[in-house]
């Protein structure tokens, strides 16, 4: 139990850690939703991006046993970037959203399956 909760804790500093690093240059901004996250994680996430002007709306969340098991979202970037993704969660898919602000981007976004 110890182990979800600091690897769900891990993640969250991580990503923001990221988007602190890169606020001022806005690199690259990358989620990977996945089966350890909880409710408190995905709000946390949630409130993050909207400091930054980022809005992520979770229109269906679904939990088993307080884990994430299926994600449908939107996400908007506000700079013509936006799209939408619904998956069962699991530890084979990595389902999220990128945005890379770099101007030589070979992908500057891309949104639902990540592999």
């Amino acid at each position: 139990m110890k182990k979800r909760a600091l690897f769900s804790g891990l993640f969250l500093f991580i990503f923001a850690l990221g988007l602190m690093s890169f606020a001022p240059n806005k690199k690259v901004i990358a989620v990977v939703f996945n089966k350890e996250m909880t409710k408190q994680d995905l709000m946390s996430l949630q409130k993050n991006l909207k400091e930054k002007n980022i809005i992520l709306v979770y229109n269906k969340i679904q939990f088993t046993k307080n884990r994430l098991s299926y994600i449908d979202f939107s996400i908007d970037f506000g700079d013509g970037f936006s799209g939408t993704s619904k998956s069962i969660i699991s530890k084979s898919k990595e389902i999220g959203f990128m945005r890379d602000y770099n101007d030589n981007a070979e992908q500057p976004f891309v949104v639902g399956d990540l592999k």
